[in-house]
């Protein structure tokens, strides 16, 4: 084994990772104690599909900013077997060659190396990230003589609070998946988990198969072998080619579960409860007030939301019932004030104008529009359900990697 670091500039060409770092497709973070930076590709970057030389190495690649040299070398980014197939110009066709057939692991990743006398945790994006604080923690708790100072060891952290679709249980663990040396080449899996006994756990290994029937096992919900798996019970698979190369199948219903609970936010929610809350109205009525199209309301089957909470983890299902509870709330304490102030002008709706003028006075600018309404007799709630949308935010879980 080479004893000499690759340096951040033997690795990657200056100017182009220059270029990405102006162009926010890679970020640089310092470490907040350590003369060292991690440079880890955006969601900019995975949004414009900006893959290239530079954005591909920098997952959680970590330097030293004094010497340059590379303390941490992660595994590069890679993609579903479907963009090699689909011809991708950042995903050329997968080698003709043998590959190892690993399991997925649905955690986040853990980037474990040596430094200034300590082994340390970083996870993709950050030093100080809670995935990595806890894995460092958990690290620091067990005994490290046997890992190799210059290896950069890359594992999966499991805990529940970091669950993402997968429900692991109570387990915790860092489960490794690679290994590199200092000189970039890669530790065969064996001999690297070895020096990991006693830190966690190894990824497990499938038996060689071809790819065909690979792809089939992920599109029907299959582990090898012909047992069915939900996408709460595995996520997939990761191939290693003999040349290093390595590409990845999802289970169907992984992909399906990772969309919902990665993908919906509380304004979607709002918007999916209200197409069944105003089901008797008109479907650009309905369309226009919530912001979508008839086309989509007419799609949906006027259930969007029975529709999307089926199959879906119970968390996943009470977390949807609580921004209900919260939106339903919220539009009962606003009819309220609606009601409220009607009544305090009621004495004035044979004068328009009169009505108007008191109406602009009160100090709840959010119930003028419905006043006006119950004026001319008409109904207010869809009026009132939409000035509840909630503001944008995250969706239920958020996972950068996938």
């Amino acid at each position: 084994m080479s004893q000499a670091y690759l340096t951040l500039h033997e690795l990657l060409p200056p100017q182009e990772l220059a270029a990405a770092l102006d162009a926010g497709h890679v970020s640089r973070k310092a470490h907040p104690e350590l003369p060292l930076s991690i440079y880890t590709y955006t969601r900019t970057c995975q949004y414009e599909r900006v893959w290239n030389q530079v954005t591909r190495r920098c997952r959680g690649l970590v330097a030293d900013d004094a010497t340059g040299e590379i303390v941490a070398l992660p595994l590069p980014k890679f993609f579903n077997v479907g963009e090699h197939e689909a011809g991708r110009p950042y995903a050329p066709a997968l080698p003709d060659e043998p590959f190892e057939v690993y399991d997925k692991v649905d955690g986040s990743l853990a980037v474990v190396f040596h430094y200034a006398g300590r082994w340390r945790v970083a996870s993709k994006g950050s030093f100080i990230s809670t995935q990595a604080t806890w894995a460092q923690r958990l690290l620091d708790g067990k005994d490290t003589s046997a890992l190799l100072p210059g290896v950069t060891y890359l594992a999966e952290i499991l805990y529940p609070q970091n669950r993402i679709v997968v429900d692991y249980g109570d387990r915790r663990d860092l489960v490794l998946l690679a290994a590199f040396a200092k000189d970039g080449t890669e530790v065969p899996l064996a001999q690297a988990a070895a020096d990991w006994q006693g830190i966690g756990s190894v990824v497990t290994v499938w038996p060689a198969m071809p790819l065909a029937e690979l792809l089939a096992l992920a599109e029907a919900n299959q582990l090898p072998g012909g047992r069915p798996a939900e996408g709460t019970d595995a996520e997939g698979f990761v191939l290693r080619f003999e040349s290093g190369v390595r590409a990845k199948a999802k289970l169907s219903e992984y992909i399906r579960l990772h969309k919902v609970l990665t993908g919906v936010t509380e304004r979607d929610i709002w918007r999916s409860h209200g197409i069944q809350r105003f089901a008797g109205l008109p479907a650009k009525q309905l369309a226009q007030a919530l912001g979508c199209s008839a086309s989509e309301i007419e799609a949906s089957g006027g259930k969007p939301l029975d529709t999307l909470l089926e199959q879906v983890p119970d968390e996943f299902d009470a977390w949807v019932r609580e921004v209900i509870a919260r939106i339903e709330k919220d539009v009962t304490d606003r009819e309220r004030a609606i009601d409220e102030g009607y009544q305090s002008l009621s004495h004035l709706a044979v004068d328009r104008g009169a009505f108007a003028r008191a109406a602009k006075a009160l100090p709840d600018a959010a119930v003028r529009p419905a006043l006006f309404l119950r004026l001319d007799g008409r109904p207010t709630e869809l009026v009132t359900y939409r000035s509840v949308r909630p503001e944008a935010s995250d969706p239920f879980k958020t996972d950068e990697e996938n």
